[in-house]
Parts: C-alpha cells; structure tokens; sequence
C-alpha cells in the first residue's frame, strides 16, 4: 500500500511539473505575440494596437490592400519599417539565450554565457575591423562579410575556453576568470581600433558595442531568422547529449558520447549564431546568462524542456526592453536597458542560490 501511494504521489508530480511547463511555453508565446503586436505601434506614424494586429494577421493571410488606402499604409509601415527591428530583437534574445543555456550545460557552470566567455567580445573585434578598418574577406556583401568577421574573431575565445576546461585540475570559476580576462582583452583591441576611426564611423562601432537595433533593415532579418532556427533546432535535437555531458565528460563517455567531438561541433553552431548575433545587434549582454537561470527555476535542468523555453523568454526579454528603451526611458540603448534589467536579477539569483539547479 505504502508503495503504491509514493507511485500515485510521483505521478501526481510529474502531471503537475508537466502542465506547468507547458503552460509556461504557452503563456511565453502568446506574451511574445502580444509583444510584437505592440512593438510595431510605437513610432512617427500613428497605429492602434487593433489595426497592428490586423496588419500582421491579414499579412500572413496573404490579403491585399488597395495601394494608398489607410490598412495600405498600416500594412506598409508595420512589415517594412518595425517588423525587422522586431524580429531583430526576437533571433537576437532567442540565439542568446539558447547558446547560453547550452553553453552552460557543456561547460558545466552557472556563469557561462557568451558574454562571459569571451565570445561577444572577439566578435565584436572582426565587426570594429570591418567598420572602421574596411578589413572584411573579399567577394562578400556587407552583411556577411561583417558576420564573417565576427565569426573569425568570435571563435578565437571560444577556442581557448574550450582548450582550458580540457586542463587538469580546473575550477569553474577559473574557466569564467579566463573568459573574463579574454574579454577584457578583445575589449582593449576594439578600443584601440576605435581610437583611430573617425567620429562617425567610431560612434557607430560604440552604439554596437553597448548593443543597438536601431540599425536593423528587413534585408538582414532572412539570414538572421535562418541561422537562429536552425541553430535552435541543433541544440534542441541534441539536449539529450546536452544533459549526459552536464554530468560530466567521463560519464557522457561512459554512455557513449564522443564529448569532444561534440564540444567541438556545438561550439561551432554557437559561434556561427553569436557571430550573426553580433554582427546586426552588437553585444547584448545578459540575456545568455540571466534567461536560462529564470527557465531553469520555472522548468527545471532538463535541455529538451529548458532550451525551447529559454528560447522564448529571451526573445521576449530582448523585445519588451527595446519597448522600455523606445518609450519610458525615452529612446536609450536596447542594451543600456538589458544591463539594468538583468544585472539586479542576476544579483538576485546569486543571493538565492539554489545548488538543487545544478
């Protein structure tokens, strides 16, 4: 009897942990959809939150507009000149808070994120290169060739990373001392390249630098939009791996997990997405580290539910600061915004630790 009672309590759990999970993806999404509703109503060009809606809805639903009438002008302004800096938003928040999650699962600590790795920083060096310097690889147009770069700066830290956490005999905090020491000197070359740029070209590299939308086109969102889903996807198919190797690498082998080929190869795809990142938003610092922290307290340690969930509530968390930074705060940074969001929280989540987490 005694048995059978703890069986029926297990499952009483699990029903519970798994309704609120699904319901903490469902309330996510439909928060982010919302969201994007406002989002596109703020600007010059007056538009209600109902004709927002509309406009998106009868888009997707392929209706036509006469040319010049006002759900025309509605639709025009919705889709060519907010949208994109929308979407922007969403595969930023949504790449970073994945590859943060997933980075965290690979190198086993709380602390990992692209910022604190590193690899922000790199890219943000091939992208100061390319601005001011014109140091990009022939045959590109400048979209990519700007992502090139910070892909081909951006992988350098993450090398390292990876190479030290392979040491004998190495805490945690000595991998994020590492990364924070790479940091700071990718961060020394992008202020010496900026120390010779013109006055344009060097405000331009320091708006990316603390992290802006504001020079989002729509010509950049499909290849944005591409490699933030199918660098999702990836992470989302392989969390089972993600999970043996946060146990540890002779565990992970032990089951049968070439850990380092795998290292190797989730380390590619995040710094093909940081790069692309980098590249149409600049550094947006926090949301890869605070967003799997907040889904981890709400869903729990397992990849294959906190990946997609932090997917969503980092997109959600980059577009709701970009609405602060267009309105209460009267046109600031997107990533002055997300530094006085997400340093308090991760305050706050340092102070309640909880080791059950991890």
């Amino acid at each position: 009897m005694e048995e059978a009672s703890e069986n029926d309590r297990l499952a009483i759990d699990y029903r519970r942990s798994a309704i609120r999970k699904t319901a903490f993806i469902i309330a996510g999404a439909a928060l982010l959809m919302l969201s994007i509703c406002f989002s596109v109503t703020l600007g010059t060009h007056s538009i209600s939150l109902e004709q927002a809606a509309s406009a998106i809805w009868d888009k997707i639903a392929g209706t036509t507009y006469e040319p010049g009438s006002t759900e025309w002008w509605n639709s025009y302004v919705v889709w060519e000149e907010r949208m994109p800096r929308a979407f922007a938003a969403i595969f930023a928040g949504a790449s970073l808070a994945v590859v943060g999650a997933a980075m965290q699962a690979m190198l086993r600590n709380p602390l990992a994120d692209p910022y604190t790795t590193g690899i922000s920083s790199g890219a943000m060096v091939g992208v100061s290169a390319g601005i001011v310097l014109g140091l990009t690889l022939p045959f590109l147009g400048d979209e990519l060739a700007l992502m090139a770069n910070a892909f081909i700066t951006g992988i350098i830290p993450a090398l390292v990373i990876v190479g030290i956490t392979k040491m004998k005999n190495v805490s945690p905090t000595t991998v994020i001392l590492a990364g924070l020491a790479l940091s700071f000197m990718f961060g020394a070359l992008t202020q010496i390249i900026m120390m010779g740029a013109e006055a344009e070209k060097s405000q331009e590299v320091y708006k990316w630098m603390v992290g802006t939308l504001s020079y989002v086109i729509s010509d950049k969102i499909p290849l944005m939009a591409t490699i933030t889903v199918a660098g999702s996807v990836f992470f989302i198919i392989v969390s089972k791996q993600l999970n043996l190797i946060s146990m540890g690498d002779e565990g992970a082998k032990s089951l049968g997990l070439d850990t380092e080929k795998f290292r190797n190869l989730c380390l590619l795809v995040m710094s093909v997405m940081i790069a692309e990142q980098v590249s149409v938003t600049g550094v947006l610092g926090f949301v890869g580290l605070v967003v799997p922290h907040m889904a981890r307290m709400i869903v729990g340690v397992d990849n294959r539910i906190l990946i997609p969930s932090s997917m969503i509530l980092g997109a959600l968390l980059v577009l709701v600061s970009d609405i602060l930074a267009r309105t209460l705060l009267d046109g600031i940074s997107v990533g002055v915004v997300l530094s006085f969001i997400g340093g308090p929280m991760f305050l706050i989540f340092i102070l309640r630790q909880r080791r059950d987490m991890w």
